[in-house]
């Protein structure tokens, strides 16, 4: 199997579910505010995310990452909220504090909100599902985070742990949080081999500004 083919199959899976996820929220909506929360950010980044993505196929990359386990970690990190979907009606634990847990954790929802909007348009045509190569982004928000989608992933999948905490949901959360950073390292490990330019913004930036997280990434 070609790497054209297995980028157009990876792609293709994210795009399909996406639009079948939109459409599922657009049918199923509930009214409360929780679900709001994770119904916007869900449709509207789903809508950019099919857009960027079809745009990133019509771009050779430099290299790429076809590996069996690299596919299958890159698609159900992508596919990690969609799926956190079939949770959201489940009864939430009994928790000391509950209410305040859950309002706190529809805060931190807001907080990636624009940062996702700019990172999105500053990586574009780079939006990729399985990790390729195509250019060193250190524009824009890409100054102050080598990562910043994948930080306000991992922020959103925290806040979803707050605002629905059932077994399920801190389960699908903690492990989708574990796949984005394997996903994450496995990209960086492919950009410091292709691009020797990316070694220097690799040491001079951080996950969020000089904050590198050595205890998650072991940097």
């Amino acid at each position: 199997m070609t790497s054209r083919t297995i980028r157009f199959i990876a792609n293709g899976i994210i795009t399909v579910f996406s639009l079948v996820l939109i459409t599922g929220r657009l049918i199923y909506f509930s009214h409360s505010a929780y679900y709001w929360l994770w119904g916007i950010p869900a449709l509207l980044i789903s809508v950019l995310d099919i857009y960027f993505l079809t745009k990133s196929l019509r771009r050779q990359p430099k290299d790429l990452d076809i590996g069996f386990t690299t596919f299958l970690i890159s698609v159900s990190g992508s596919m990690g909220f969609g799926l956190s979907a079939l949770f959201i009606n489940y009864p939430v634990l009994t928790l000391a504090y509950g209410d305040a847990l859950r309002q706190t954790g529809s805060f931190i929802a807001l907080v990636p909100y624009p940062f996702i909007f700019w990172a999105l348009y500053c990586i574009r045509d780079c939006l990729t599902v399985i990790p390729e190569a195509h250019s060193v982004v250190a524009r824009g928000i890409y100054k102050f985070s080598r990562h910043p989608l994948y930080v306000c992933y991992i922020i959103w999948a925290a806040a979803n742990m707050m605002m629905f905490p059932s077994w399920p949901m801190l389960t699908l959360s903690s492990a989708h949080i574990i796949i984005l950073i394997l996903r994450l390292k496995r990209e960086e490990t492919l950009l410091l081999a292709t691009f020797p330019e990316y070694q220097t913004y690799y040491l001079k930036t951080g996950l969020v500004g000089a904050f590198r997280f050595k205890f998650l990434l072991g940097e």
